[in-house]
């Protein structure tokens, strides 16, 4: 056998790699992951706040005008693209999709209100009141 060597003899790890979230400007519409965080993170083009979503969120191209109201519309009510489940016909929780259409995410918007409050917080990363604009025809 060879000599016992203590376990502080051995180099520390690196500390393990933080999952990276997608932080979105809704302004210049940009979509930046960094790791996840309670203080705001400042676009790095516009210098606006940016909102904090869900890791399965995929953003569309800056030119996709049309998904990036609906993106606005959904962050504007409080989903920031974590599951929404609603109860199934068997008794137990099913994945809801989120919309592909603006006018689809009207309706989800009303249908799964009740959600919003289950979903994760972003705490600090919530937009000021005003901050993303709703499109003109929604109240």
């Amino acid at each position: 056998m060879g000599k016992f060597r203590h376990h502080s003899n051995f180099a520390k790890s690196a500390p393990a790699t933080a999952y990276r979230f997608p932080f979105v400007c809704l302004g210049c519409r940009k979509s930046f992951k960094y790791p996840s965080s309670l203080q705001v993170k400042h676009c790095p083009q516009c210098k606006g706040e940016m909102v904090m979503l869900g890791r399965k969120f995929s953003a569309p191209k800056s030119k996709d005008t049309a998904q990036w109201e609906k993106i606005n519309l959904l962050v504007a009510h409080g989903f920031r693209f974590y599951a929404v489940y609603e109860p199934s016909h068997w008794g137990g929780m099913r994945v809801v999709e989120y919309p592909n259409t603006l006018a689809e995410a009207r309706l989800f918007v009303v249908k799964y209100a009740s959600a919003v409050a289950r979903q994760r917080p972003n705490h600090a990363l919530l937009p000021e009141p005003g901050a993303a604009a709703v499109p003109k025809g929604d109240a």
